[in-house]
This record gives structure tokens, sequence and C-alpha cells, in this order.
């Protein structure tokens, strides 16, 4: 008896497994076949996002000679050509509310009674680089941010070791605000999954530097897998594996803490799975600008 109720235990394990092999099966083929119908973008629809890059690009250049006034006009004809353009080929629909998010932002800093004109360079920065991102597939303009996102992140791992906590802070704030200019083009170019990554990265070491108590040993822990995944974001290909580095003190709790991590990472990505065929199918870029 004791025997049965071994194998039969055996048996559901094997059974559930197969079941979850067939059903990944089942999901890679449906997502192959969804790729394989994503259409081309048309001569017409490159035209127009070329436009809109133009128009985006004048933006820019007027603010940033602090002709906010004008800046605000040619805002305005941007809000105008975004829902005039398909961007089915060209990004997903996360990188769409990405470029529509900022535009919208980008109105509410120039019409607030108390402008900024910092504010509204920033906001003009943010569109200038998403524009680019939808126009040049392989080498947008985001990617020369790389240098100074690892400049951010020595100062950051630097002020850490020294345990200065307001150094820590300062180089958190600035780290933040580079991802901050660059985020929307990431959604338009990068993998959505990796991005909120991203995101869940940024927000723990956030977190540690602004806690009462210091956590110094978490943000160095962290951040070799911080900057492991920026390299992969910048598509740099000759990345170093980073290796974190192990709490001596509390071996067992930051065994865990990993552990907790990529079952989390595992779950939702599952979840994100199993979610893809009953919701808007993503169109992802394609490779040639």
């Amino acid at each position: 008896m004791w025997y049965f109720s071994q194998w039969k235990g055996v048996g559901f394990i094997l059974a559930v497994l197969l079941g979850v092999g067939l059903l990944a099966g089942c999901q890679s083929t449906s997502k192959g076949s969804h790729e394989a119908a994503v259409p081309k973008p048309t001569q017409e629809q490159l035209q127009r996002v070329g436009l809109l890059n133009q128009t985006a690009d004048d933006m820019y250049n007027k603010v940033m000679q602090g002709d906010f006034a004008g800046g605000r006009a040619v805002l305005q004809q941007l809000g105008d050509q975004i829902p005039q353009i398909s961007y089915e080929g060209i990004t997903s629909i996360e990188g769409l509310n990405a470029l529509t998010e900022t535009v919208t932002q980008a109105n509410k800093v120039f019409s607030s009674v108390k402008f900024s004109p910092e504010e509204g360079q920033v906001t003009a920065a943010k569109i200038r680089l998403a524009t680019d991102a939808l126009t040049h597939a392989t080498q947008p303009m985001w990617l020369q941010y790389y240098k100074l996102l690892q400049e951010d992140m020595d100062q950051l791992e630097q002020a850490a070791k020294e345990q200065r906590k307001a150094g820590v802070q300062k180089s958190v704030l600035q780290f933040e605000q580079h991802i901050s200019v660059i985020h929307p083009s990431l959604l338009i170019s990068r993998e959505v999954a990796d991005v909120e990554k991203l995101d869940s990265l940024v927000g723990f070491v956030s977190g540690q530097a602004r806690q009462e108590q210091d956590n110094y040993k978490q943000i160095t822990n962290i951040l070799p897998t911080l900057r492991q995944h920026v390299d992969k974001l910048f598509m740099k290909k000759a990345a170093t594996a980073y290796l974190p580095v192990i709490d001596q003190q509390n071996p067992i709790l930051w065994t865990l803490a990993i552990g907790s991590f990529i079952i989390a990472a595992l779950a939702f990505a599952g979840w994100r799975l199993a979610k893809k065929d009953n919701g808007v199918i993503p169109v992802r870029k394609q490779d040639a600008d």
C-alpha cells in the first residue's frame, strides 16, 4: 500500500510537469504565430513617425534655447500627430502608452501656473529621446546614457563602501533622475519585462537608501545585479559577469532573499505568459531602422 501511494505521488508530479511542458509548448507556438503575423511598418508609417521625430526635435531645440512659448506650441503639434500614426510593427502597446503619457505629462508641466524651466527641459528631453527611439531601432540616442549611469553606480558603490549616507542618497537620486529621462524610450525599445525588472532593482536600492537605518551592505550586494541588468538593456554583449557580494554575517538570510526574488520573477513571468492570449497582443519593433 505504501509503494502504491508513493508511486501515485510520483505519477501526480510527473503529470503536473508534463502538463506544464505541454502548456509552455502551446504558448510558445502561439507566440511564434503571433510574431510571424506582425506586419512590417509601411512607408507611410515610417514617414509619419519621421515627421513626429522632426517635430520633437524642433520642440527640444526651442525649449533648450529658452523659447518656452514656442516649445509649448510645437508640443501641441506633437499631441495632434501622435494619434494619426499607426504604430503596428514599430513598437508595443506599452511603448505607445509610454509616449502618450510622456506628452501628457509635458502638457501639464507647460500649462502649470508655476512653470519650471528645468522641468520643461527634462520633459522635452524625454519626448525627444522617445521619438528618436521610434525611428532608430538599433542605435537610439538614449544609449548615450550608459556612461552616465555607470558613473552614477560607481559613485553609489563608493559612497556605500565608505558608509556616507548623504553620498548614497545623492547618488541614488541622480541615478533615478537619469533613469526617468530614458524610461519612456526603454519601454519603446526593450521588452516590458526587462524594464519592469530594472524598476524593481532601482526601487529596492532607493528604498534601502531612504531608510533611517544604514543598509550599506544590502546596497553593495544588489549593485552587481543592477549593473548586469543595465548592461543587458544597453546591449553590452561583452558585459562583465558581476558577482554579488555575499553577506558573511547573514549568509542564510541573503540566500533566502535571492531565492525569493527568483521565485517572484518566475511567478511573474508565468503570469505574463498566461495573460498574453487573453489581452492585447503587443506588436514588437523590427530589428532594422
